[in-house]
């Protein structure tokens, strides 16, 4: 009876097996061959005007971008802008156009500040700064002008002639050319400044102060030449010194001299507003009205200089300051009835 029970027992287990063996094959289904991989797109060919070209070709000679996106072949073929050279102190003076000088070989006179002539030699200055540059020149200029008017009497001191005279063993004399030109000093120096403005890069200062050094150095020849005394010949020191002021002051004392050209229109008719005495007063309309006549820029500032000689600073102001407040303001109306973009 025993064995009888394990014999159906053991039955009972291979029936079992073969019953799940034959669901496994009925649920599982049969095994599918991988769908092969995509065919790559083709890629219509590339027509310019020059040839046609495979979509590989043309991403490896630039006319296509990897994006997929055309270029422009005439720029592609363009020939590109090779790198700026870096400029030094030895290579500086193949980047301008050096300062034109007489038979004698002195430095021919400019008829504006140094600093901004220099702006026109520099070939390292890109176009498009060119034209900021001007409009920050004409901002700058008005920042002179308040200047000098706020300090006539350091300007009157730079204008006699004492920059061009002194001696550096004067020191008295030194400490007052140094006083009288603090105040324009404070305005920063030219160069300093386009570059606060992102408008000059290391290679424009470079160059920039290469330019207006070769200009020092041609003043400061020009003075050894012109120097009679041997004595003065010997104090080096001393035309090295008035070369540098001459060229520090110089910005200032150009935009003074403007200031007084544009003053000689109106300035025999308001010369009696100054309070002169009545032959100073004579005098000095006579030299007004011989500036409003002359026929060039540098006569007309001759007479001017001349006859404020016989003003004090006070009286200066009263001749510039009007004529300077009336220019900025049609500047600003002008500016203001200016049409804007999309008007």
């Amino acid at each position: 009876m025993k064995i009888g029970m394990n014999a159906k027992l053991g039955m009972l287990v291979a029936v079992a097996g073969l019953a799940l063996t034959s669901l496994a094959q009925v649920n599982t289904p049969p095994a599918q061959k991988p769908a092969p991989w995509p065919k790559e797109t083709p890629q219509e060919p590339i027509t310019t005007k020059y040839e046609t070209m495979s979509a590989k070709e043309a991403l490896e000679k630039g006319v296509l971008k990897a994006e997929g996106v055309p270029n422009d072949p005439a720029a592609a073929n363009a020939p590109q802008p090779a790198p700026q050279q870096p400029v030094t102190k030895q290579n500086a003076h193949s980047f301008f156009k050096e300062w034109e000088r007489d038979g004698s070989g002195n430095v021919i006179r400019i008829d504006r500040p140094l600093h901004w002539a220099a702006i026109e030699r520099n070939t390292t200055i890109p176009a498009d700064t060119r034209k900021k540059i001007e409009t920050f020149i004409e901002q700058r200029r008005q920042k002179v002008e308040q200047a000098v008017i706020e300090n006539i009497a350091q300007i009157r001191e730079l204008d006699s002639g004492v920059v061009e005279t002194f001696s550096m063993s004067d020191r008295a004399m030194l400490s007052k050319v140094n006083a009288a030109a603090k105040p324009f000093i404070g305005l920063g120096a030219f160069p300093s400044e386009l570059k606060k403005a992102d408008l000059f890069t290391p290679n424009n200062i470079q160059v920039h102060q290469a330019i207006v050094d070769d200009y020092r150095r041609l003043l400061i020849d020009e003075m050894k030449r012109n120097t009679a005394s041997e004595e003065d010949k010997k104090a080096v020191g001393d035309f090295v010194a008035r070369g540098f002021w001459i060229t520090i002051a110089d910005e200032a004392r150009q935009v003074y001299y403007w200031m007084l050209s544009d003053s000689a229109e109106t300035a025999a008719d308001r010369v009696g507003t100054f309070g002169l005495a009545a032959d100073a007063e004579a005098k000095v309309k006579d030299l007004f009205q011989q500036a409003k006549a002359a026929k060039d820029e540098g006569e007309r500032v001759a007479k001017m200089r001349e006859a404020v000689s016989n003003l004090t600073p006070e009286q200066t102001r009263m001749l510039v300051e009007p004529v300077v407040r009336q220019a900025v303001g049609a500047q600003k109306s002008s500016s203001a009835a200016a049409p804007t973009d999309g008007q």
